[in-house]
């Protein structure tokens, strides 16, 4: 019984020693290039070992993938519970995503680039459930500064897309080697724009008025 307690015990380090083998190979060969055999070698497992955590190649790209995107998307809402202004919500969620997908480029750039490959109808409804739900948990730290006219009545599909839009476009060329400067160098730049356009018009008429009085 011991030794069952003991193999128990190594089996959470050793998935994710084979998750981190996933992504080095991924990063290194291309998903699709990449083979079970190259993973385990990276990871020194045994097929076995690998099989029983994750079946397939596709079992683990669904959970690097799965994996990744929750704990970008939880990382953003623990920080914009700490928020007290909508200004502050806004710049939170463009300042968090550079900063993320600065710290961890082989991992962003595998959750940008890796979307469009083909996987299990299974596996597509479990990220869109993913997305929904995180769009749902931000969209309601927000509506009460909608409410309050802090930030703009729009569609409700058009806020993110004003806010993530754009610094996501930046950090895809980045990461694809199309650009130089890291997004956590450029986050102010793209926080004013998320800003500008969604604040709220009496929010706007009080910082010209600040402006003018300083």
């Amino acid at each position: 019984m011991r030794r069952r307690a003991s193999t128990y015990a190594a089996t959470p380090a050793k998935r994710q020693e084979i998750l981190d083998a996933a992504l080095a190979c991924f990063t290194e060969h291309g998903i699709e290039a990449t083979t079970i055999g190259q993973i385990r070698a990276v990871a020194g497992c045994s097929i076995g070992s690998l099989y029983h955590h994750f079946k397939s190649k596709e079992g683990l790209w669904r959970a690097l993938f799965i994996e990744g995107i929750s704990a970008l998307n939880a990382d953003l809402l623990g920080q914009l519970e700490t928020c007290r202004t909508a200004e502050e919500g806004v710049r939170t969620v463009v300042n968090q995503y550079c900063e993320w997908v600065s710290a961890r480029p082989d991992l962003a750039r595998f959750l940008v680039h890796s979307r469009d490959i083909i996987v299990s109808p299974e596996a597509k409804q479990e990220l869109r459930r993913i997305h929904r739900e995180h769009l749902r948990q931000v969209f309601v730290w927000f509506v009460p500064y909608v409410q309050s006219g802090d930030m703009k009545q729009l569609p409700a599909d058009t806020y993110v897309p004003i806010i993530s839009g754009p610094i996501q476009d930046y950090a895809g060329q980045w990461l694809s080697g199309q650009l130089t400067t890291p997004p956590s160098d450029v986050k102010d730049i793209f926080a004013d724009a998320a800003w500008n356009g969604v604040q709220g018009v009496e929010e706007r008429h009080d910082d010209d008025r600040n402006r003018r009085a300083s």
